[in-house]
This record gives C-alpha cells, sequence and structure tokens, in this order.
C-alpha cells in the first residue's frame, strides 16, 4: 500500500494549487480525481474566475502564471458599480490592475502540466479507516493528511461529520460569454438591480465580456427560458447600454447560489480547503481567491509543523490553519450576505442611506482605497512566502 504525506482529494484550481505547493516543498502527495480533465479548447466558455493580486503572485511563485496562454487573461484595470436608483461608483487602483479574468479551464491545465507527483483519475474514495483510504478501483493508499478539495458537496466534509453552516441565497446565476456592441476597454460592469446584481467581465477579445447575471430563483428560471434574441434584449435593458447592445455568443449555464460554512477547516487527519469548507455569493468575484488563500496558508502551516517535528495532522496544526483561515473568510461571507440583501432592499430609507454610502465611498478617496484593498486582498494576513 503506497504512503504519502498529504492525499488530496479534488484536482479544481484550489487542489492543484495546493498540490504545487507541497510538491514545491518537498512533500509526497498524491491527487485522487473523479472526472478526467477537460483539454483547453478555443471554445467560448464563460466559466472564468477573477483573481486578485495576491492569487496571481502565489500562481507567479509557482511559476504557472505566465504557463496561462494570453487570450485566457484579462486585466480589470476599473470597475463600474451602479444600483437600480442611479447611485454609482467607480473603482481603480491607481494603474495597477485591480484584478485579471482568467479561464479556469486554462488556469487548471497550467497548474496540472507543472505537476509531477501521482495522480489518480478517474477515480473516487469510498471508505475511510485507520489513516486508510479505500477507492472506487479497490486501490488502498494512507497518507498523514487527507485534504478535502472537492467541492460544495464535498466526500471528505461529510467523513468529518461536522456542523455546516448553510444559508440559501434564494438566486441562482446565469453565465454566458457576451458580444458588445462598444469595446469593454477592461473595464467590469456591475448593476444591482431589485432582483439581483448583474456583472460583465472583460475578456481579452476588447468586445467580449462574461456575464454573472444573479438573480432571485424565478426571475433567473424565467431568463433562462427566453430566446437568444429576447435574452439578449432584457440584458442590454440591464447593463443600461453601458455596451451598447449585447449578445449572447456562448450557451448559457445556470447553478444555484448557496452560502456554506464549516464550522470546523480540520479535524483527526481531514482538512477542508476552498468551496468543500465555504461557498460564497459570486457579486464580488471573491470565491476563488478565498480558496487559493486557504491552500496557501496550509501550505505555510504545514511547513511549519515539519520544522517543529510534528505530525501534519497534529490537534495544534490543524487548529493553527483553522482560526487563521475562519478569522479572515467568516467576515467576507457575512459581508457578502449582507451586501447582497442590503442592494435589493427596494424602501425609501434603504435607497437614501445606500446612495448616501456610495456617494461618500466615491467622493473620499481615502474610503475608496481601503475597500479596494480589502477586495483585491491587501488587508489579510499573508503566509510568508507571500509577503
Amino acid at each position: 500500500m503506497q504512503h504519502y504525506d498529504v492525499i488530496i482529494v479534488g484536482s479544481g484550481m484550489v487542489g492543484l494549487t495546493l498540490a504545487n505547493l507541497l510538491q514545491k516543498n518537498q512533500f509526497s502527495v498524491c491527487i485522487i480525481e473523479a472526472s478526467p480533465q477537460q483539454a483547453v479548447t478555443e471554445t467560448l466558455t464563460a466559466r472564468v474566475s477573477a483573481i486578485h493580486p495576491h492569487s496571481r503572485r502565489l500562481l507567479q511563485y509557482l511559476n504557472c502564471w505566465e504557463e496561462i496562454p494570453e487570450n485566457f487573461r484579462a486585466i480589470v484595470k476599473a470597475m463600474h458599480v451602479w444600483d437600480h436608483t442611479h447611485n454609482a461608483i467607480d473603482f481603480d487602483n491607481e494603474g495597477d490592475p485591480l484584478a485579471w479574468i482568467v479561464n479556469n479551464h486554462a488556469m487548471v491545465e497550467a497548474l496540472r502540466e507543472k505537476y509531477t507527483g501521482d495522480y489518480i483519475c478517474p477515480d473516487v474514495p469510498q471508505y475511510f479507516s485507520n489513516n486508510t483510504l479505500i477507492l472506487q478501483s479497490g486501490k488502498k493508499l494512507s497518507a498523514e493528511l487527507i485534504v478535502g478539495a472537492d467541492g460544495a458537496h464535498s466526500w471528505v466534509r461529510k467523513q468529518m461529520c461536522i456542523a455546516v453552516n448553510t444559508k440559501s441565497y434564494d438566486q441562482k446565476s446565469i453565465i454566458a460569454v457576451i458580444a458588445s456592441e462598444k469595446p469593454h476597454e477592461n473595464i467590469a460592469y456591475q448593476h444591482f438591480l431589485k432582483t439581483g446584481p448583474v456583472a460583465l467581465l472583460p475578456l481579452s477579445h476588447a468586445y467580449q465580456t462574461a456575464l454573472v447575471w444573479s438573480a432571485d430563483t424565478a426571475y433567473s428560471d424565467n431568463l433562462m427560458k427566453l430566446s437568444e434574441e429576447k435574452f439578449s434584449y432584457e440584458l442590454t435593458r440591464a447593463l443600461a447600454y453601458r455596451l451598447g447592445e449585447l449578445r449572447s455568443i456562448s450557451e448559457r449555464s445556470q447553478f444555484t447560489l448557496t452560502m456554506r460554512h464549516a464550522k470546523e477547516y480540520g479535524e483527526n487527519c481531514f482538512v477542508l480547503v476552498g468551496d468543500a469548507a465555504h461557498t460564497i455569493h459570486p457579486l464580488a468575484g471573491l470565491g476563488v481567491n478565498l480558496g487559493l488563500m486557504d491552500v496557501a496558508c496550509l501550505s505555510q502551516v504545514l511547513c511549519d509543523a515539519r520544522d517543529q517535528n510534528k505530525t501534519l495532522c497534529d490537534y495544534t496544526v490543524l487548529r493553527r490553519y483553522t482560526r487563521w483561515r475562519k478569522a479572515e473568510n467568516t467576515p467576507v461571507l457575512l459581508a457578502m450576505r449582507g451586501l447582497q440583501t442590503f442592494f435589493a432592499l427596494d424602501w425609501n430609507l434603504t435607497n437614501v442611506l445606500r446612495g448616501l454610502g456610495m456617494a461618500s465611498i466615491d467622493h473620499f478617496s481615502f474610503i475608496k482605497k481601503y475597500l479596494i484593498r480589502c477586495a483585491t486582498g491587501s488587508e489579510i494576513e499573508l503566509p510568508l512566502f507571500l509577503q
């Protein structure tokens, strides 16, 4: 039976980033993945992520950033935000990018190319007993630590038998690639409608953007039923013609939005990262960045444990990781829940307060700069190798 320092269940962006970090630090690693990875193609896809500066630095540290083709990543220079009462605010980072919009498949491919450790795919874990993982294929593996990077419906999390705080946003998101009449000029647009936020994220093509339209469930379902012509019309209206006429040039996809937060991130010989530990509303584009910071911090914690001759599943090791990341993630999850609710309210008082708040942010540069630092991850505690 093969033994490893760490077994990672799941090989998405977060799991592969952790695998590369641990490999770089001479840990023995094995990845278990249920589904064969899709090859990167030129086919249009709206499955993109907003990568913030510290996440980009992490990918550069792993020498993966430059391996992502330029046509699969785009800079966000600024962001224009407004609500349904026409209060508006503009964000920029004083010449530096706010974020990069990156094709998920391209990022996974770049990370997978760098990883040279064991990779079992397709296969899934079935049972766990006495630090031994038994796969569906019958293979038996053991490890000091098993990491759940297996998404919102994590098998690893279920083995931990821990409580998960779950709250429905009562919304669904529609994603698609959009062609616009006017060039986006690397500006992201977000309109907070009464039914939820609709956002356009710039892609590498000057006239193409990625749509993320989050709306109340019934309204979102109705949008999915519309013809391409009617959907494009509704979308153009929703974005108030900021980029002129808009039309969908890819298939539309839809997914349900739910906030989840595990009570514990580490227990016994298990630890959770990314969506296995927490899921969040996409309105601020923070989801994958929280996951990438999870694995950056976990890597630091595991390296420190080894230096101190502790086992990787030592209670104090897992406790340090949990406290570190929960302290960063919990306020973000609560803030996104609050923002989503606050912008949806259509009472006279909340409209006035929202208008005053947005006007104050737009007027006082120090407030805006602080919010930008928070949104780009500049206010979080970083592991040593990212400082």
